[in-house]
């Protein structure tokens, strides 16, 4: 959120972290100490090994986001009050108020936008990677709402996020999230349903790498894509 000023903002959304492939480390490094004092005959791990230790990797990590998307999902209700009067408290203060948020944020935002009035929210949110399927945003940025933020709202996705691809969607029960395929090209029966408030744009060739990388590299490319809003 920033005007002339940049502000935080921190909420228990299940402690995002970087997963750090615990078998596969800890498969190489089995193999080196029990052979580290006969380097002759040093086994390196075999691909169907390797495969193993992957496979209970995105496991791991399977079941580490599916733990911070259901804390996340509940606690984006139960503080929503909390980030809105955050919000208007920015609005009394600062001339123009941004708001940014990323993944499972973008949740919490959506629920604290929907408690306020349509003149007291940020004058632009902008939603980069929203771990958000298509109803909990549509009736928020429908034609004739004026969109999520009070002038501007610009919705950043990758089909490169593999992080909400596959582990995202099998918690998701098999729907894909706005975050990976961005909005779909009509609602019912209804083509022309989206707010011209809100701007839906690929950032595919921006962000860098797969899986992880893509996901968390919005930090690091936002001023590359940036909506000018």
């Amino acid at each position: 959120m920033l005007t002339k000023s940049i502000h935080s903002y921190s909420w228990p959304s299940g402690s995002s972290s970087l997963p750090i492939p615990l078998a596969s480390l800890g498969s190489i490094a089995y193999l080196i100490a029990k052979n580290i004092n006969q380097l002759k005959n040093l086994r390196f791990p075999t691909p169907a090994s390797m495969v193993a230790a992957l496979a209970i990797d995105v496991s791991l990590h399977a079941g580490r986001l599916a733990y911070q998307f259901n804390v996340a999902n509940q606690e984006s209700r139960d503080r929503a009050e909390m980030l809105a009067w955050r919000l208007l408290n920015l609005r009394k203060k600062h001339e123009y108020v941004r708001v940014v948020g990323h993944s499972l944020g973008c949740r919490h935002i959506v629920e604290a936008c929907t408690l306020m009035d349509a003149k007291e929210r940020p004058d632009s949110i902008h939603l980069c990677a929203p771990a958000l399927v298509a109803p909990d945003i549509i009736d928020q940025i429908r034609k004739n709402t004026g969109g999520l933020g009070r002038l501007n709202t610009a919705i950043y996705y990758s089909e490169k996020d593999l992080t909400l691809g596959i582990l995202l969607r099998a918690i998701l029960g098999g729907q894909q999230a706005i975050g990976e395929i961005g909005l779909p090209d009509k609602v019912g029966q209804d083509k022309d349903w989206l707010d011209p408030s809100v701007k839906i744009m690929n950032v595919s060739k921006s962000l860098g790498g797969f899986y992880i990388g893509a996901h968390t590299d919005y930090a690091n490319k936002f001023h590359y894509f940036a909506h000018p809003s």
